[in-house]
């Protein structure tokens, strides 16, 4: 794909994800800040609606306590229902319910006597009513839930299905207590104190944000049911929540209507709002679409597509621009590579201005010239290495005649009877073999440990009765792949530092062992020993250098540190330590991981 292509592809999808992000970003925080807001609102109006709820219903409460306290309804209750006491009952509270435009029916059912049939006293704001009488009653659910209640106080609501309120077909909000004597506070009576549903719900919705036709949100009061006591829409008093036209489509059918509202606040298509009303023990609900909500912040997505198109526009002309300006240099240079490919060394190419493409075509001709000079250099030197090629193979025959020398001298010793020579020749032989391994830098142990046994067997031969030696190999570790001459330099040392200085009665001891996962490479001799700085000296831990010291501690040290340092390069894993004693002797002691083939290199 050419370098324009490649910046219109890599370009234009980065710009518009980046304004796309940009975008839903501003979406998210705004569409938040504005929901945010919205149920603040919807909270403070909720809680408005509860607070004008509870002075309703403790209006209601007042209302009841002040007939609880009037003489004339207790004597109507306590001495029996006759139409003189009933006509001073309607005068005393008619007027009370007419200005006070809160209750609108009052039911008192005195406890029936033996010659009473339980009729009621009825009056609401336009004058005197009737009820069922108070057996019909006690066979409603109504009796039975203030049955129930442990206050002997309910608050409900009547359907005008159930009739309890003669010719009235208003849903009413009702407070059900039972009616106590004043003297003795035992019950005799039930009192039905009722609000006009749809009456409140005009008094508590309108002009609160909310109309009828708001097909957007809604405000309901609800018990915990989840009957509709009251709301925006006076069509849904008396309806469950989940009938709602509002709701209905996302909630379950199957769901109980006194979950729905936990199922409504759970939701996220809607924002509601709940207030508990500790009176009634109503909840005053808030209720709006989300999406709706939402939906005048579109013009971002409308003004991000819009962007992205510009934006993708004016892209594509400057990455076209762009990619004009760095490729004609580019398939100038590739021009020139083409040429150059085929051994025109005279190629140049000029780039004006000191800018990346300028200084590029600088370094290309300035590589140019250098692969000439080097063309030129390797000629040259390819018949200096034709030269080292004929000595490196004249090299190869020094130790041929090494060898058949010393085969030489060893037949001549062997003919005359003079073991000891042939022996030693056979020794010598087997050292330099050893030592030159075929020009391969490693061997494995067993040849390592042959050896240093030749090279000791020599040493005996000089040295005669001043020291013994003793090897030992454990088969497990024979096959170690090691640097060669990594035990030689170690077994010199003894001989040199351990043997020469003492007197007589030498040993050095090698040993070879596996120890766990680690094969452990061990010199040890009974020499004179070495003091502990001289040992830091020689395992790097001492603060005077070794070439300050004398020429043999010298040598000394720099052959162990050859050693750890082809240590370091051929194993991933290995200890190098030196023990000495004053007059006791010196242990050198080689530890390596072992690896699956041995080593690892």
């Amino acid at each position: 794909m050419p370098l324009q292509r490649k910046l219109l592809a890599l370009v234009i999808p980065l710009l518009i994800v980046t304004v796309g992000i940009t975008g839903f970003y501003s979406y998210t925080i705004a569409s938040g800040e504005v929901v945010d807001k919205i149920r603040q609102a919807q909270m403070s109006m909720a809680l408005k609606t509860k607070d004008q709820l509870d002075f309703v219903a403790n209006n209601t409460l007042s209302f009841a306590n002040y007939l609880f306290l009037n003489p004339t309804v207790q004597g109507m209750v306590m001495n029996g229902d006759t139409p003189q006491r009933r006509d001073l009952v309607y005068k005393s509270l008619l007027p009370l319910m007419v200005t006070g435009e809160t209750i609108q029916s009052l039911i008192l059912y005195p406890v029936p006597g033996d010659d009473s049939n339980g009729q009621p006293f009825t009056i609401t704001q336009t004058g005197i009513a009737s009820a069922i009488s108070l057996p019909s009653f006690q066979l409603t659910s109504y009796y039975e839930r203030l049955n129930a209640s442990k206050s002997k106080v309910i608050w409900d609501m009547l359907i005008p299905s159930d009739n309890i309120l003669t010719g009235d077909n208003h849903y009413k909000l009702v407070l059900i207590k039972n009616f106590k004597s004043f003297y003795d506070y035992k019950q005799n009576g039930v009192l039905i104190l009722g609000l006009d549903a749809d009456k409140l719900s005009r008094s508590l919705f309108h002009d609160k944000g909310y109309g009828q036709n708001d097909g957007d949100g809604a405000q309901f009061i609800v018990n915990e049911r989840g009957i509709v006591l009251a709301a925006t829409d006076i069509s849904w008093i008396g309806k469950p929540i989940t009938s709602l036209p509002l709701v209905k489509q996302e909630l379950s059918v199957d769901i109980e209507a006194g979950l729905a509202l936990d199922a409504l606040k759970r939701n996220d298509s809607f924002i509601v709002s709940d207030s508990y009303s500790e009176v009634t023990g109503w909840h005053t609900v808030v209720i709006q679409d989300r999406s709706t909500l939402v939906a005048e912040l579109n013009h971002i997505g409308s003004a991000t597509v819009t962007i992205m198109a510009i934006v993708s526009i004016i892209a594509i002309l400057l990455s076209w621009v762009i990619a004009r300006v760095v490729t004609n240099p580019m398939k100038k240079l590739m021009h020139s590579m083409k040429a150059l490919q085929i051994g025109d060394f005279s190629q140049r190419v000029s780039f004006t201005g000191n800018d990346e493409i300028g200084r590029l075509g600088y370094l290309y001709n300035s590589m140019v010239s250098q692969i000439k000079m080097l063309i030129d250099d390797v000629y040259a030197s390819s018949l200096k290495q034709r030269e080292a090629e004929l000595k490196a193979l004249q090299s190869q025959i020094n130790p041929h005649f090494l060898y058949n020398t010393l085969n030489l001298i060893n037949w001549s010793a062997v003919q005359k009877g003079d073991n000891e020579i042939s022996e030693m020749v056979v020794s010598l032989s087997q050292v330099f073999r050893l030592s030159l391994n075929s020009g391969n830098e490693y061997a494995l142990l067993e040849q390592e440990m042959e050896l240093v046994r030749h090279y000791l067997f020599l040493q005996k031969k000089r040295y005669t009765s001043r020291f013994s030696f003793e090897i030992e190999m454990d088969p497990i570790v024979s096959k170690l792949q090691m640097p060669k001459l990594l035990l030689q330099p170690l077994v010199e040392n003894a001989i040199i530092h351990g043997i020469e200085p003492s007197e007589g009665n030498g040993i050095i001891y090698v040993r070879a062992y596996a120890e766990q996962e680690w094969a452990v490479l061990e010199v040890t001799d009974n020499g004179p020993g070495m003091p502990e700085e001289q040992v830091k000296r020689l395992l790097g831990k001492g603060g005077i250098p070794l070439r300050n010291s004398n020429t043999v501690v010298s040598h000394s040290g720099m052959a162990l540190s050859n050693i750890k340092e082809r240590l370091a390069l051929f194993y991933e894993q290995s200890v190098f330590d030196i023990e000495s004693r004053e007059g006791i002797g010196t242990r050198v002691q080689v530890r390596i991981k072992q690896g699956v083939d041995g080593h690892v290199a």
